[in-house]
């Protein structure tokens, strides 16, 4: 019983040092970004 609550509580302080590891990153600093995408122009495109 003693396992289970400690691997409950590691995998949950595990999540959110991820969480917080991609936060600080920039990974969730424009969601909206993602579908504009498609209509940017780059620089690298043969015209």
């Amino acid at each position: 019983m003693y396992w289970c609550l400690m691997s409950s509580l590691l995998f949950g302080i595990a999540g959110v040092v991820v969480y917080i590891f991609y936060l600080r990153n920039g990974q969730f600093d424009d969601p909206e970004d993602v579908k504009y995408q498609l209509f940017r122009n780059d620089d690298n495109d043969v015209k």
